[in-house]
């Protein structure tokens, strides 16, 4: 086999890009198999002004707008870079991750039970399947609010599958009394994702585009590093959202959303003290993240206390909505900015109390992917790891061809 074989058989250049609450990513990922993680050719991330905006549909314009913004230095200053890195190199991928409140991720189960041994044939996991999403068409018709964004699925995969109440992987032509099958199912708007198709039409034609929520794709680089982490809460806080996920026995049982997320935050706080936004958008990403307080007179930290607190009971109300009458895992995930997490680890701890009576076990999914795909890079001085964590979550599960497979792209 030639090198020139070889290259093309182990190298892949795709395109990244997430669509978060209050901002628009978009990236160059070249991804050679024989490597750990991929390497960001190019990356930039289009934020939404901080500003006050009044509805979520005023904030949808304004992702939009930040889709836009992005993909087009992408397709002038993103080509260009690729083509120094790499003259020969191809677009042939496209990967959309979207965040809430832009998508939602549903799972559900579906129960099949004879007095007498049956076959599991395609046919069963067929119908089977038509059953669960049956379900969600229900579900959403039944929701006005859900109904009224023309919600359509972007992608799905099996959680998993019992045959006789034990978990099984390739159940085909197996015979059982009792069947299972639990699938999940991303969602998103309808808007969005012509909007995501015009610019795969106009910037990357004839190349192959997929998209999933962005909690999937959380989940399931998580469980890919973190194999022993069968029962977890992952928590992602992106600008204008905080989302939860509760997995038990390795599956993303059941998702929730707060409109509610960092820049929120400052934006409460910039309300309060009169300081800029930008001002209070820094308070939350320092490494004592409660510091700014004492300079703060006692009636402005009195109403900042109280922000907090707002945001305290939001999480503890998600970690009440699990899906299932059991209260949230003790071990929490934790997805957000890297210079976030001292501020939100203290009030994630404090939400979990009041939800499970105990002090929870907080880990941040940032810090597993570095440990566990860049551990080398972090010895090296010179070299710089990416800080855009989403942009890590979403470039691993690009390079990952054993995740990427397992999904099914509508």
């Amino acid at each position: 086999m030639s090198w020139y074989s070889l290259k093309r058989t182990t190298d892949r250049y795709g395109v990244v890009i997430d669509v978060g609450s209050g901002s628009v990513l978009a990236a160059i990922v070249h991804s050679n198999s024989t490597n750990k993680h991929p390497h960001i050719v190019w990356s930039h991330r289009d934020h939404i002004p901080l500003k006050n905006i009044d509805s979520l549909e005023q904030s949808a314009k304004a992702v939009m707008t930040a889709l836009v913004n992005a993909t087009m230095l992408l397709d002038g200053e993103g080509r260009k870079i690729l083509y120094e890195y790499d003259p020969s190199a191809t677009l042939t991928e496209i990967q959309c991750t979207i965040a809430a409140p832009w998508s939602y991720t549903v799972t559900k189960t579906v129960n099949y039970k004879q007095t007498t041994p049956f076959t599991i044939t395609k046919t069963l996991l067929f119908e089977l399947d038509a059953v669960i999403k049956s379900k969600i068409e229900a579900e959403i018709n039944q929701n006005p609010e859900l109904s009224n964004l023309g919600l359509t699925v972007i992608a799905e995969v099996a959680m998993g599958m019992n045959a006789n109440e034990y978990r099984i992987k390739n159940p085909l032509n197996s015979k059982a009394h009792t069947f299972s099958l639990t699938r999940t199912h991303s969602i998103s708007q309808q808007h969005l994702l012509l909007a995501l198709d015009e610019v795969r039409d106009k910037l990357f034609i004839n190349v192959e585009s997929r998209k999933l929520s962005f909690i999937l794709a959380l989940y399931a680089v998580t469980q890919y590093i973190l194999k022993n982490h069968q029962d977890t809460c992952l928590v992602d806080i992106t600008y204008e959202a905080t989302e939860i996920g509760i997995v038990r026995d390795d599956i993303l049982l059941y998702t929730t959303h707060t409109p509610f997320g960092s820049f929120s935050l400052a934006r409460e706080i910039s309300n309060i003290t009169n300081a800029p936004l930008h001002e209070s958008f820094g308070y939350i990403h320092h490494e004592k993240p409660y510091a700014f307080l004492d300079t703060m007179s006692s009636k402005h930290r009195g109403e900042i206390e109280l922000v907090f607190e707002a945001y305290i009971e939001k999480i503890n109300t998600l970690f009440h909505e699990t899906g299932d009458e059991l209260a949230i895992p003790h071990n929490i995930l934790l997805h957000t900015g890297l210079n976030q997490g001292p501020l939100f680890k203290d009030l994630l701890e404090k939400a979990a109390k009041r939800a499970i009576k105990v002090k929870p076990v907080i880990n941040t999914v940032s810090s597993a992917i570095i440990n566990e795909f860049y551990n080398d890079q972090t010895q090296k001085k010179s070299v710089t790891i990416q800080h855009d964590t989403a942009l890590l979550v979403s470039a691993q599960f690009f390079h990952n061809r054993s995740l990427l497979q397992t999904f099914e792209y509508q």
